[in-house]
């Protein structure tokens, strides 16, 4: 009997025979590939501590740490090899990363290294357990469970999208469905959030951050919310656009959300009212950061920047990193450091 017969007759009937060449291995249990081209290659969010180092994350568990403006990047060694797509820091220090597979990852040395906190084969276990201990029976709570239930049987197939933390402490990650979990100890206890969110119809939630003296959610199809911290809970604000939104930015005078087809609105009263900001342009805004004069910059799907005037009511200057997408952005004195498809580009002030 020859080799190959030999091994169909072996694995008759048997689904688990699987030559070792074309053996699956999951993401969560390999770790990343080093690689000298890593800068690169496609990264799609980056955090920058407003000094000198500035942290990027993308496909195959890539992160990058640069400790002089982006002039060089360094890969660090990560656990996993499950696509990362944001990051978010709180000091020069301590950060987290999140992505597929509902991965968490926390870093105490400014990026270099990593370490595992949660990921999606975990989170269902997580919220059955917290929302089978909480009593009563109201909607938002049996829809929470029901949820639960969804994510234990799914397993890891929700990703997150993306984090922000107030302190060192207190943080949330969030994602696609409705999918949100908070934590007040740094990441040593995750819980889920989902009820606590007013998105009865789980659109996805595509970035929080604080702008001014409220943390905000964006997402999909015009979600805008805006936690109360009373409460405790993210409440809807009217939205002006029935669009997905994919980021907002801004400062303590001034919020700006952004997305699908050039569209952006800003709004100098928390949320509660909204002008229309004339983008002049109908490819999808994926990224911003604001500016310590109070100027803000949005990047898009054509690679394009869209840098304001220093009130923040008209787009003052473009320039062109090229036609590949820009993913994420970040500005610092004399550079605009960006990411995409071809990895990190830096484009000069002009």
């Amino acid at each position: 009997m020859n080799g190959v017969l030999k091994a169909l007759t072996l694995c008759a009937g048997a689904w688990s025979c699987v030559s070792p060449a074309f053996a699956f291995t999951d993401p969560l249990d390999q770790p990343a590939m080093m690689s000298e081209r890593a800068p690169r290659s496609p990264l799609y969010g980056l955090a920058w501590d407003g000094l000198k180092r500035i942290v990027a994350v993308g496909p195959r568990g890539h992160i990058l740490h640069s400790e002089d403006a982006g002039q060089h990047f360094t890969q660090s060694p990560v656990p996993l090899s499950s696509d990362l797509v944001a990051v978010y820091f709180v000091n020069e220090s301590v950060g987290w990363a999140v992505g597929h597979d509902g991965v968490i990852l926390h870093s105490t040395d400014g990026g270099k290294h990593w370490e595992r906190q949660l990921d999606g084969r975990q989170i269902g276990d997580v919220a059955a357990r917290y929302y089978a201990s909480l009593e009563g029976n109201s909607e938002e709570l049996e829809r929470a469970r029901e949820y639960a239930r969804t994510l234990q049987q799914d397993g890891a197939i929700r990703p997150l999208l993306d984090v922000y933390f107030e302190n060192e402490k207190v943080g949330w990650a969030i994602g696609a469905f409705n999918l949100i979990l908070h934590t007040t100890d740094g990441g040593k206890q995750w819980l889920p959030w989902m009820d606590r969110v007013e998105n009865p119809d789980e659109y996805s939630l595509h970035a929080i951050r604080k702008v001014g003296e409220h943390i905000y959610i964006v997402g999909e199809l015009g979600l805008l919310l805006r936690l109360d911290s009373q409460q405790q809970r993210f409440v809807k604000l009217d939205s002006p656009y029935s669009g997905s939104f994919f980021g907002l930015t801004g400062n303590k005078d001034l919020l700006v959300v952004f997305g699908l087809r050039g569209n952006a609105y800003t709004s100098r009263d928390s949320g509660h009212s909204w002008s229309k900001l004339d983008t002049r342009t109908s490819q999808s805004i994926n990224a911003g950061t604001t500016l310590a004069d109070g100027s803000f910059v949005l990047a898009t799907t054509s690679g394009e920047l869209l840098l304001s005037n220093s009130q923040g009511t008209a787009i003052a200057k473009r320039l062109s990193t090229g036609r590949a997408p820009v993913y994420g952005v970040a500005m610092t004195r004399t550079d605009i450091v960006t990411v995409g498809p071809n990895g990190v580009r830096i484009v000069a002030q002009q």
